[in-house]
């Protein structure tokens, strides 16, 4: 990682404040337009994702990073189950939710670990 950017753990109360930073990071960064937009949507849903199903402690890191701005959720919950990383479908959703995971895949480089003990979701896009 180079230069960390941003580093801080959040709850539930803290999304939309987080969101609000990356942006401002990302836009001095230099992404701007679609490309910032998709990149903070992507982030939100990382963030909303670790606050609904994960456990705290939950943190969010921002760097840049060879040519593209980088960042990673991590939370301590039980894990992405198997079967909802693998498909690369639109996942069953509600009006109000289920498409996050298939969303950050279509907005941006995203990589993700998980196992029992949590779950880091990696997100990047190319800086202009």
């Amino acid at each position: 990682m180079t230069g960390i950017l941003l580093s801080l753990e959040f709850d539930q109360n803290a999304i939309t404040h987080v969101r609000h930073l990356v942006q401002r990071a990302a836009h001095a960064a230099g992404l701007i337009g679609a490309a910032l937009e998709d990149y903070v949507l992507a982030v939100h849903e990382a963030v909303t994702n670790a606050v609904k199903y994960g456990l705290g402690p939950r943190s969010i890191a921002i760097w840049e990073e060879s040519g593209q701005f980088c960042c990673e959720v991590r939370d301590s919950g039980p894990g992405i189950p198997y079967h909802t990383l693998i498909s690369d479908e639109l996942a069953e959703h509600t009006p109000l939710g289920g498409r996050g995971l298939w969303l950050m895949r279509r907005l941006t480089h995203t990589t993700i670990q998980t196992s029992s003990t949590g779950t880091t979701v990696r997100l990047a896009a190319p800086l202009p």
